[in-house]
């Protein structure tokens, strides 16, 4: 019934195209870091409208101007700019709920103060939760490097080096992760392991289901004059997410249906085989952490980790 609801609304949409503007407006354009987030627009490979940058500082600089109806980003560092600048986007929905990873190289066992690690994302909700989560050992975050993105992660994680010297330890995110683990040529190839899942890990200690990563942020100088267009893009986010978690062989069929292996990998920062592999794992289903409901407290998590700032302005 799902599949026909939206078959059924893609040939409505192809009927009307002749009332609509064939110029691509502002209101109508959406952006997102590579990785995870981006894969709730996992049928979106055609569609002119959606766009990534690998880095995300691009993306939030966005959060700042009326070049995009929708931002994708770290839900709480778009907040805190948001409230910084009087910024105009307000946070409409958490997309990922917690796809990041603490993994060893030559390592079996939980860090000590003797190693080295690598996050990314200084500052960001990856810092934020592993600075929490280790916070009994203030000498492991003491001897914690930064890179930007996860993807850079990803490549210290392929090679077991970060400005010369071996790494031990390297937090990543899901797709990376995986692609990461699957590559043969990587230097790492079969010398690494998963040591903990910060997702469990923030369970265990504070009962909070998922970590709030990925939030969908709406241009309000857009949103009142377009709401019939926004409720109905955030209606389809919903309808994806949901195929994402429950029907990845079809998610996986659009992808290769739109883009070629490459060109997946180019818009997405990971391929269909990948994300299908993610989704679809037996022992850890929805690896993306792709939340089908906007269910988790973010006021929760905000005071777990001693923020007090309110934000209430810069939400839907």
């Amino acid at each position: 019934m799902k599949k026909n609801i939206i078959l059924g609304f893609v040939v409505l949409t192809s009927l009307l195209a002749g009332c609509a503007p064939k110029e691509i407006l502002p209101y109508m354009k959406t952006i997102s870091p590579s990785g995870a987030p981006a894969i709730a627009f996992y049928d979106q490979g055609t569609n002119g409208t959606f766009e990534t940058n690998q880095t995300p500082a691009n993306v939030l600089a966005q959060l700042s101007t009326d070049d995009y109806g929708m931002v994708v980003f770290d839900f709480y560092n778009g907040l805190k700019n948001l409230k910084a600048n009087d910024g105009h986007y307000k946070l409409a929905r958490i997309i990922t709920g917690g796809n990041l990873y603490l993994v060893g190289i030559d390592k079996t066992d939980q860090p000590t103060s003797e190693d080295k690690i690598v996050s990314f994302g200084e500052g960001l909700i990856p810092d934020l939760a592993f600075k929490y989560l280790y916070r009994e050992n203030q000498e492991i975050i003491d001897n914690t490097s930064y890179v930007a993105s996860t993807s850079e992660a990803g490549a210290i994680l392929a090679s077991g080096m970060y400005e010369g010297e071996k790494v031990d330890y390297v937090v990543v995110a899901q797709p990376v992760l995986s692609t990461i683990m699957e590559n043969e040529k990587a230097a790492t190839y079969d010398h690494l392991t998963v040591i903990a899942s910060f997702k469990d890990m923030w369970e265990e200690e504070t009962g909070q289901s998922g970590i709030p990563q990925a939030g969908l942020f709406v241009n309000m100088n857009y949103y009142n004059e377009h709401k019939g267009y926004f409720d109905e893009q955030m209606a389809l986010i919903d309808e994806r997410i949901d195929t994402c978690i429950n029907d990845p062989l079809y998610m996986k069929q659009t992808m290769d249906e739109q883009l070629s292996l490459e060109d997946q990998q180019k818009l997405f920062g990971f391929n269909s085989n990948i994300a299908y592999k993610v989704q679809s794992s037996q022992d850890t289903p929805n690896g993306f952490a792709l939340l089908e409901e906007n269910n988790l407290d973010i006021n929760n998590f905000f005071e777990i980790l001693g923020i007090t700032e309110d934000y209430s302005d810069y939400i839907l």
